[in-house]
């Protein structure tokens, strides 16, 4: 995937980013993952410049969902560093994890198809550490289960976005927009986003978790990274994040 071929002017156009971002490319391949002209697109290829030290690649279908996520430590991607998530056919998320120096780090994890976690692998630096099936999964989530119910806990409240969840799908409603380029191809459906309420109500780690298409996923991310503020969660006398979910349904505008 190292030769690259710019979208022309008139693709940009027409795949709208809902917020500019002078750090993003694009590119466009055919079935063998050759440069090619918009025609013969097979697969879209998202360049993003995350650091001097971060370069992500998102790779889609053309007119599909996400297949991989993956961020390099140099621009030219030979050195693999960072996230890797890879997704089904169905733009759900079939197996992710780290990679350190152009190998596996820490936990990796491998879901079925209807999104359960069947195997999970502790990686040192390439080094396999320690590999969990889904019966050890299954008890080690007992365990910790058993010990967060036996806790004493003097007070804890969710993270709550100010006027709850009436007031946080109006946010939704009133900033929410369909792209050109989704409405263009006739795409609809739900996209899932993950992301963090950190302890000062700060909005972070933006992911999408179930894709359906590039501009649809685009603008699902842009939704939630412009929330104003929440209040974060309490617990035990302390701020603490917590970590969200949200669909979001796009239907195509008759």
């Amino acid at each position: 995937m190292k030769t690259l071929f710019t979208l022309t002017a008139l693709f940009l156009t027409v795949c709208l980013f809902a917020q500019k971002d002078n750090n993003v490319s694009l590119y466009v391949f055919d079935e063998n993952w050759k440069a090619c002209k918009i025609e013969q697109a097979a697969y879209l290829g998202c360049f993003r410049k995350l650091s001097d030290t971060a370069y992500q690649w998102k790779y889609y279908h053309f007119d599909g969902p996400l297949m991989t996520i993956e961020t390099y430590k140099d621009k030219d991607g030979t050195i693999p560093h960072g996230s890797f998530i890879f997704f089904g056919a169905d733009g759900k998320i079939d197996s992710s994890g780290t990679t350190y120096e152009g190998k596996k780090n820490n936990w990796w994890y491998y879901m079925t198809d209807s999104s359960t976690l069947f195997r999970k692998e502790k990686y040192d630096k390439g080094k396999l550490l320690e590999r969990m099936d889904t019966t050890a999964i299954r008890l080690a989530n007992e365990e910790k289960e058993r010990e967060w119910n036996n806790r004493v806990v003097k007070d804890e409240i969710e993270a709550s976005f100010d006027g709850g969840e009436k007031a946080w799908v109006k946010f939704i409603q009133k900033n929410i927009t369909f792209p050109e380029r989704a409405n263009k191809l006739s795409k609809s459906g739900t996209v899932v986003v993950e992301f963090i309420v950190d302890s000062k109500g700060n909005v972070t780690n933006v992911e999408v978790v179930q894709s359906v298409e590039y501009s649809l996923d685009e603008e699902a991310i842009r939704i939630i990274k412009k929330s104003p503020k929440w209040n974060p969660a309490y617990m035990d006398g302390h701020n603490v994040k917590a970590y969200r979910k949200q669909p979001l349904t796009f239907q195509v505008p008759r």
